[in-house]
């Protein structure tokens, strides 16, 4: 009964101490993807730290795992360190980086990921902006390496960015990045280039709310 006893409180005792020593390596990831990207990011990020040299922002730490087509069963799970790094803040808009550090044994470098992005052409039909005289079409594709309010599912290794072209967000760009084999894959990426028409003018009625550059459609909800 005693020995159960002091078994639980160790259990206890060690707990805290664990969450103190993640925190502890998530804070040290940062400071080290920071003094990476510095020499490369150092003009277009605002980097601050507080008095304490602390990394200042939005930062985060990842840990994933993955495998590849036909590796071998018996081996190890391949393992990468990712961080994201505040960068800088607009009025309505904020944007991060990411960096990834291979884990696996004898590697350990940084490295500064760039994202997959359509590039469109599209001319308004009016002066405000807000029709197309036909939808948009991708002349090719560009790497970009800061990401627009976006966010990262650790749960499901999605990558999910949605940035406003102007503050009221009726006019935007969005794009989905899954985290495969070791890499970020584009899957989908919309935009809607319109804006709201002035006071007193009426929407065109046929106009889609957003234009699909890559991807698949999205299921339609069924109506209740």
């Amino acid at each position: 009964m005693h020995r159960a006893r002091l078994l639980a409180l160790a259990g206890l005792l060690i707990a805290p101490a664990a969450g103190i020593a993640d925190e502890k390596t998530d804070a040290a990831d940062i400071l080290a993807a920071r003094k990476f990207a510095e020499p490369v990011m150092g003009k277009q990020c605002e980097f601050e730290y507080d008095e304490k040299g602390v990394a200042e922002g939005n930062n985060n730490v990842f840990h994933l795992t993955f495998r590849t087509k036909g590796q071998d069963q018996d081996s190890p799970d391949y393992k990468r360190t990712l961080v994201e790094l505040a960068c800088s803040s607009g009025a309505y808009n904020f944007s991060a980086i990411y960096l990834m550090r291979n884990d696996d044994e004898g590697e350990g470098g940084w490295e500064l990921l760039t994202f997959a992005e359509p590039v469109a052409d599209f001319d308004y039909a009016d002066e405000n902006f807000s029709k197309l005289k036909a939808p948009p079409k991708v002349t090719g594709y560009t790497a970009v390496t800061q990401m627009t309010n976006s966010e990262f599912d650790p749960g499901t290794k999605m990558l999910n960015a949605v940035a406003k072209w102007r503050g009221i967000g009726d006019s935007w760009s969005a794009g989905e990045w899954q985290f495969e084999e070791g890499a970020f894959v584009l899957k989908r990426y919309e935009i809607d280039p319109t804006q709201q028409p002035p006071e007193g003018q009426e929407e065109d009625p046929d106009a889609p709310e957003s234009y699909l550059l890559f991807g698949e459609p999205r299921p339609e909800t069924p109506e209740q």
